[in-house]
């Protein structure tokens, strides 16, 4: 029987029990394809550290394995007792942690899955599964969720030709390796300024990395390389020193100084490099960079390079050097994900786990959410390698091309040829040039692997105060607002007092220079003056045509009640009034006028003609 990994943290006996007997429990009941399972029980992760967490994290826990991932083409199975195998042909894939379980099935035409991503130490994998996602074109990946190693890529069948990596062993010493590393480190300055520019802003950042670029088309060794692309690092994450990680309000007295900056891409507990993440930010790109070595290394195969020799990278011993080299040009994709990140949502102290030493560890649900973004750094990673690829296949003394098996170009050109010839020879005009020459709409019939969407949409939208999750609406998945039901009425106060502290501020600071507040100079006394006049007539107005005034318990009974559904810019465009008078009459500080009545009882639905038998009514 597999053993549970050791967990840290108090109650850390009892809870390691209540694991083990979880993982026993397996459901056994049949589920139509698409549906979720669940039960419930109260687990705990030991990462916590006061019953705020605790009562969190066992929320979002069960918000997390109650439903699949909103990404089709990614399925992620995490905790423990993760079990991927086939039943009755089609793929199942049970997880969860503790009794938070969750199975997922899929079948071989209809299953619109690109990658199979699991995260646990703790499960099987059949043998039956890795066939059957063989055949259905699915790479899967295994990564450990708490080391972060690499136990398992698989994907598709390769392209296994001993002459590329004939030309692939010995390209450290032609000029096709020196070539090939010019493109990747050429694509990767290029997104780093990009990256700059429109996340960061930081133009001197720019031109400092452009112009490196530019000195890439002069070197003669990988030794330069290396140096100019050591130079365009420094200046590139030094940039990122304007960076500020936010967290929830609730969080924000809770964390480190240093989880709320990014102070280099360095590890304080391990000197000179990059890995053990000791904050957010290097956490989430390190978790990033793992993600998108996976991809490198299923694309190298697929392709028919030998994922351990590398180029730019040094061999040794246990690392994908070739991977590593092929990271490099989409790294920035990478990069620019976790900024948008950070941007866009704030994070929450449950998002990672700390270790003894200090060291950080993305926990679900974001973990699960950043996976989803695999298909798009695929599908950026595709044109590189095979471009890599087909430079080193220059510099073989054999006469041999490389398959484009992540692209397909040459199938699509291809098809394009065929109808350009048979239309050529039909002699007909009207036959466009393509695959659908004929412009015929499609049979929208279910994909079997869906297209990758061209952005990547950031992951949970949360609440800004208390972390808890947000509505989301439309086809871009944006939520409408940045606070929670609970957590909005406070932010609109703490809104409203800063801005009357910065009004009596500034008022002040007008009267300090001229001895005049400014509501009680010449020119606001004339508007003063010439509104009170204006809403005098109204009155007066309205009096001589309705004679005696209507009862006020009338207007307080059935129309200020329900105002409070009504907006302000509703209330002041029926009424003619500002919207700060709107405000106190919804709030029910002040009664309006009579002649507002009539307005006010049509936006709340009030018969209006009530009105006029309360101004009848004898007092």
């Amino acid at each position: 029987m597999a053993t549970c990994p050791r967990l840290v943290g108090a109650g850390q006996a009892d809870l390691n029990k209540q694991v083990l007997r979880a993982t026993r429990q397996r459901p056994r009941s049949w589920h139509k394809e698409g549906e979720l399972p669940m039960r419930e029980a109260k687990l705990v992760p030991p990462s916590t550290e006061s019953d705020d967490d605790r009562s969190s994290l066992q929320s979002r826990l069960a918000e997390t394995f109650a439903r699949d991932t909103p990404n089709p083409a990614v399925c992620v199975a995490d905790g423990f007792g993760v079990r991927v195998g086939i039943d009755r042909g089609r793929l199942v894939v049970s997880d969860g942690l503790g009794t938070h379980r969750r199975e997922r099935r899929y079948s071989r035409a209809t299953h619109g899955l690109s990658r199979l991503v699991v995260l646990s130490a703790a499960g099987t994998v059949g043998l039956d599964a890795l066939r059957w996602c063989a055949g259905a074109g699915v790479g899967v990946v295994v990564l450990d969720p708490f080391g972060g190693e690499l136990h398992l890529t698989s994907g598709g069948v390769g392209n296994d030709d001993p002459r590329l990596r004939r030309a692939q062993a010995l390209a450290m010493a032609t000029p096709a390796g020196l070539e090939a590393t010019r493109y990747l480190i050429g694509l990767k300055l290029h997104g780093q300024a990009s990256v700059a520019q429109s996340r960061i802003g930081h133009l001197d950042a720019v031109d400092t990395i452009l112009r490196l670029r530019d000195e890439l088309d002069v070197t003669e060794t990988l030794e330069q390389i290396r140096h100019l692309e050591a130079i365009a690092a420094n200046v590139y994450w030094n940039a990122w020193s304007s960076i500020e990680v936010p967290f929830v309000r609730k969080d924000v007295p809770r964390v480190p100084d240093h989880w709320r900056c990014f102070e280099g891409r360095r590890s304080a507990v391990n000197a000179g490099t990059a890995r053990s993440a000791t904050d957010p930010a290097n956490a989430l790109l390190n978790y990033g960079y793992r993600l998108l070595e996976a991809e490198g290394r299923i694309a190298c195969l697929a392709v028919g390079l030998d994922p351990g020799l590398g180029i730019l990278h040094a061999d040794l011993k246990g690392r994908d050097s070739m991977v590593l080299d092929v990271m490099e040009a989409v790294r920035p994709a990478v990069d620019g994900f976790v900024l948008d990140l950070v941007g866009a949502r704030p994070l929450m102290k449950t998002d990672f786990a700390e270790a003894r030493r200090g060291v950080l560890r993305v926990l679900p649900p974001l973990s699960h959410r950043i996976a989803e973004a695999m298909p798009s750094w695929a599908t950026a990673l595709g044109p590189v390698v095979e471009q890599v690829a087909r430079i080193l296949s220059t510099s073989s003394a054999y006469d041999f091309s490389v398959p484009s098996v992540l692209t397909r170009d040459k199938h699509k050109a291809a098809a394009r040829r065929r109808v350009g010839v048979a239309a050529q020879s039909a002699g007909n005009a009207s036959v466009r040039p393509g695959p659908n020459p004929g412009g015929i709409a499609s049979r929208a019939k279910q994909r079997q692997r869906p297209q990758p969407a061209s952005g990547t949409a950031i992951p949970m939208p949360i609440c800004r105060g208390c972390g808890a999750e947000l509505p989301v609406e439309g086809p871009s998945r944006r939520p409408r607002r940045l606070w929670c039901d609970a957590c909005l009425p406070q932010t609109l106060k703490e809104r409203d007092e800063r801005l009357s502290q910065g009004g009596r501020a500034t008022a002040e600071r007008v009267r300090a220079a001229t001895g005049t507040l400014p509501s009680h100079d010449a020119v606001a006394q004339a508007r003063r003056r010439e509104s009170n006049r204006r809403h005098t007539l109204a009155k007066l107005a309205w009096e001589a045509e309705h004679g005696e005034p209507p009862d006020p318990e009338w207007y307080l009974a059935n129309v200020a009640p329900k105002l409070s559904d009504v907006s302000l810019p509703a209330i002041a465009a029926a009424t003619g009034i500002s919207t700060s008078a709107a405000s106190k009459f919804r709030r029910g500080l002040r009664v309006p006028a009579p002649r507002h009545w009539p307005a006010l009882a049509s936006l709340v639905g009030a018969e209006v003609a009530a009105i006029e038998q309360t101004a009848t009514r004898p007092t």
